[in-house]
């Protein structure tokens, strides 16, 4: 090539403008779980859970490169004799164990690397991964484990962000421990004191998280003082957010957790299963508008008024049987039966009455 035209190469790569120039960092620079605090539980996305009465976990998004977190099924029982070991057996096929125990050896090598090298972030990381993967086995006690040390390092280099989802991980795994062993009082005392820890740190959306984590677990105590007070506050943050699906899980669970301890105020009841219902409808959610059917007949059964109860309880039948629900088919049937043997009782006596009166 001749001087003339790397002269001429050269003047034009100075007149184009350098894209590069500006660094984008591959992950945040700042905080380790920052970038999933905005915006992951506002009506932006489809990731929100809008199933009740379950442990809410924060996400990490796709780019964090951590491993996939597998939903596990949820006991069948509280009082389930079964092991964590037996369960974990059950669960995960031979397969798929043996990949995630690869896999966890290599994170382990990755931390110590990471450690010995003075990458304090990617040493948390790893950690965190190591977590995930141990919960996907349901092997609970090690994810704790590996989630302290992870907690560990974000607060080493004051990342609150990596410690507010370290309380969450480390909260919800000790709620899954004390469904498995519901009369081990200390698992259940243990996922309160660390999901209170993140209500304490977390942001707007984290501390919606926390109150419906402790609204749950008050629940399973049986205080529904205190359980109705956290969704309330959950409610609160979720309007603060412009969260639909927020306030959907917490006027959910208000109706439905929060039952008996607004029983007999059926007025509030009704507003909350019938804006339940609204909100489940917005988001297509059809499990939600069965549940919220299924509140909806039951105050009106509790105020004597059969026939809308039947109704309501035939509307969520027929949506439990088209989303092919057995459990929400199973009861909304039972429901819907009791309702219209009252409704034909009433009807009966209303006939048995009138005819008396007729002999006057």
């Amino acid at each position: 090539m001749s001087k003339f035209n790397q002269s001429e190469k050269s003047e034009r790569s100075r007149s184009i403008p350098q894209k590069t120039r500006t660094y984008v960092p591959k992950y945040p620079s700042r905080t380790l779980a920052e970038d999933n605090m905005s915006g992951h539980l506002t009506n932006r996305g489809p990731t929100f859970p809008h199933e009740l009465t379950k442990p809410q976990r924060i996400e990490l998004p796709v780019y964090f490169n951590t491993p996939r977190r597998v939903i596990p099924p949820r006991p069948s029982s509280p009082s389930s004799k079964q092991t964590l070991n037996t369960s974990m057996q059950n669960t995960v096929d031979l397969e798929k164990k043996t990949t995630i125990t690869k896999r966890l050896k290599d994170y382990s090598m990755l931390a110590f690397a990471c450690k010995r090298a003075g990458k304090t972030r990617d040493e948390g990381r790893a950690y965190y991964s190591m977590g995930v993967l141990y919960d996907n086995m349901n092997n609970y006690q090690k994810a704790i484990s590996s989630y302290e040390k992870f907690l560990t390092v974000c607060q080493s280099i004051g990342d609150s962000h990596g410690e507010a989802l370290a309380y969450n991980c480390i909260g919800v795994n000790y709620n899954h421990l004390a469904e498995l062993e519901s009369s081990n009082s200390d698992l259940w005392q243990e996922s309160i004191n660390y999901h209170t820890k993140h209500k304490e740190i977390a942001d707007v959306p984290g501390k919606f998280l926390a109150h419906i984590n402790l609204g749950l677990i008050y629940s399973r105590l049986g205080d529904n003082e205190r359980a109705a007070i956290n969704h309330q506050f959950a409610l609160r943050y979720a309007i603060q957010m412009s969260s639909v699906a927020g306030q959907s899980v917490a006027i959910g669970n208000l109706g439905q957790i929060g039952y008996q301890k607004l029983n007999g105020d059926n007025e509030k009841l009704k507003m909350f299963a019938e804006r339940y219902l609204t909100l489940s409808h917005e988001l297509k959610n059809r499990k939600g508008e069965s549940g919220a059917y299924q509140q909806l007949g039951n105050i009106s059964l509790s105020l004597g008024d059969f026939d809308t109860s039947t109704k309501n309880f035939y509307r969520a039948l027929k949506i439990a049987e088209e989303i092919q629900d057995k459990d929400m088919i199973e009861s909304a049937r039972c429901n819907f039966g009791v309702a219209n043997a009252n409704l034909k009782m009433d009807e009966h006596m209303k006939n048995i009455l009138g005819q008396i009166n007729q002999y006057k």
